[in-house]
């Protein structure tokens, strides 16, 4: 299931109310909610189709950004992993203290029942999300699945288990090739086995408010004001508290803050089509939360290695 191998035509974009795309997607991938900064509709799109006993969504938006909150776990337990293909366009995903930008290709493992937020700017997104049931997942690898799991989609083994999903999606008779849909498993398997050593799966305090600092920023780093003392301030904790809290991720909230505006900058530039007037890099970190050019241009090199005129080119 390379991005590539699913036609554009999979995806018919139509306009409707938020709400009702909503209650849509609440039928096919639990309770979410929707965020649109200007406008109350959403260009998009969902269908469902089953292969071999696994569900698969389509799912395209052009919103702002997606949540699944408590309130929403609340009303919607959930009893799914969802495995996410990026098909087109950017998104940021996050879960727990991941956040990682997806591009077509890539993968993210979303655990349905942990708090999550799914980001786009407006932008259309195009992903494919199959339906992991909670249960039989446990039961086949134990607590080596689990969500905020990213997958670069040139991983050897996710190259594999694309291709897999694509054997299935186009055979004619995927109900009688049960071991298609177990060669899928394997794969899947070998690699969340690769990334879960030296994961031990427990989740402390320090571990909690760090998940919760990280979608602070996630939502408000575009916010020149926002500093890791504010975060602190949000998170109800002093900020010397919430820096001894992310030592569980090897990271200060300063370094994660700063790390998520360079990297907002970064994805911005490698997305611009060479047919369009680009926007300029000073436009570009000024949107991301930057206030002073040099601290971003010092960051940028520290981050990437290189300037952001080369990263353009």
């Amino acid at each position: 299931m390379n991005s590539e191998m699913i036609s554009s035509s999979s995806f018919q974009l139509a306009r409707r109310p938020i709400e009702v795309f909503q209650n849509d997607l609440q039928g096919v991938c639990g309770s979410f909610d929707l965020y649109a900064k200007t406008r109350d509709d959403v260009q998009g799109h969902l269908s469902v189709a089953k292969f071999g006993g696994l569900e698969l969504a389509r799912v395209g938006v052009d919103v702002d950004h997606v949540n699944r909150r408590a309130a929403n776990i609340r009303r919607d337990p959930g009893n799914h992993f969802f495995l996410i293909l990026q098909h087109q366009g950017l998104a940021q995903l996050i879960q727990g203290d991941v956040a990682t930008w997806a591009k077509p290709g890539d993968m993210f493992v979303v655990d349905s029942t942990k708090e999550s937020t799914f980001f786009y700017g407006g932008e259309a997104s195009l992903q494919i999300s199959l339906h992991l049931p909670r249960d039989e997942m446990f039961h086949r690898f134990g607590k080596r699945i689990y969500g905020g799991l990213s997958i670069d989609g040139s991983d050897p083994m996710a190259v594999a288990m694309k291709a897999v999903l694509a054997k299935l999606m186009t055979s004619t008779e995927v109900e009688t090739h049960p071991h298609t849909v177990e060669a899928f498993y394997s794969v899947f398997g070998a690699l969340i086995t690769e990334r879960a050593l030296g994961n031990g799966g427990q989740v402390n305090p320090d571990r909690q408010l760090a998940h919760h600092a990280v979608r602070l920023m996630a939502e408000h780093y575009r916010d020149p004001a926002l500093s890791t003392q504010h975060i602190a301030d949000l998170a109800g904790v002093s900020l010397r508290r919430l820096q001894r809290a992310f030592q569980v991720i090897d990271e200060t909230p300063h370094q994660r803050l700063r790390r998520f505006r360079v990297e907002a900058v970064h994805q911005a530039l490698q997305a611009q089509s060479t047919s369009q007037a680009a926007t300029t890099v000073t436009a570009l970190a000024l949107n991301a939360g930057f206030g002073d050019l040099s601290t971003f241009y010092r960051a940028y090199r520290e981050h990437y290695g290189k300037t952001p005129g080369e990263s353009q080119g």
